[in-house]
């Protein structure tokens, strides 16, 4: 039989869980870790989709309301720049990991 625990661990392994939210995160909180993030090169729809919402959602504590505030963090913080946020542009490969060539 499948252990699904340890399999959701494995799944969510390397995806944010380096990461230690309180249990009704403020969007400072969130938004330290976006920028973090950001600073590594990481594209916004990567934090999204790859990183902190696989945490939220992994998670038992957190639900919709951190996933909308994610979003909305998100966005913000990626207005100013031309990389993809939402949906994968042309410019993004996967294998460079984000958009226009960048980390």
């Amino acid at each position: 039989m499948i252990d699904t625990e340890e399999f959701i661990g494995r799944l969510s392994a390397d995806r944010g869980s380096e990461y230690e939210f309180s249990q009704n995160p403020t969007e400072a909180e969130i938004r330290e870790v976006v920028r973090e993030l950001k600073s590594e090169g990481l594209c916004g729809r990567r934090v999204a989709e790859q990183r902190l919402g696989p945490y939220f959602l992994g998670n038992d504590h957190y639900g919709q309301r951190e996933l909308d505030l994610l979003e909305e963090i998100v966005e913000e913080e990626y207005a100013d720049m031309d990389v993809c946020i939402q949906t994968r542009s042309s410019e993004c490969s996967r294998l460079r990991g984000g958009c226009k060539g960048s980390k």
